[in-house]
């Protein structure tokens, strides 16, 4: 829930939106997606509504689309950190950085735990939305 605050927070910072912002939060943390594997992380359908979140993105200039190098076919979406993100960093650098000091008073056996944890919340709650959205 505070996760949801914080990008709140952002958006409101920003003028995006709190999914824009999530999106920004991934390419920071992993790097060029493709809009399908964005859409997936972020729980949006690949069509219309990652478009969107992309074309604002694109716009905005916080984020672009390249082609792939590898496979022409794919349109990767990156960061684009000497844009307007550039203004953002420190904010979320600080973010980053109270997260790194928090892990530091568990062991690696106690974070294996959480992230087990987590990674179990998370696809349990993938599921729910998954069946919720095939229900209507």
């Amino acid at each position: 829930m505070r996760s949801v605050l914080f990008h709140a927070g952002v958006a409101a910072r920003t003028g995006l939106n709190i999914t824009d912002v999530a999106c920004l939060a991934l390419l920071d943390k992993e790097g060029p997606l493709t809009p399908g594997a964005l859409a997936a992380q972020v729980g949006l359908t690949k069509g219309g509504a990652i478009t969107a979140v992309v074309d604002r993105l694109d716009k905005a200039g916080f984020a672009r689309r390249r082609r792939s190098s590898q496979d022409r076919r794919q349109v990767p979406v990156e960061l684009v950190r000497e844009g307007p993100y550039r203004d953002l960093e420190p904010l979320l650098s600080g973010v980053n950085a109270a997260y790194t000091a928090v892990t530091e008073h568990y062991s690696d056996a106690e974070l294996a735990t959480v992230l087990d944890f987590a990674t179990r919340v998370n696809q349990m709650l993938h599921d729910q939305t998954a069946a919720m959205r095939a229900r209507s």
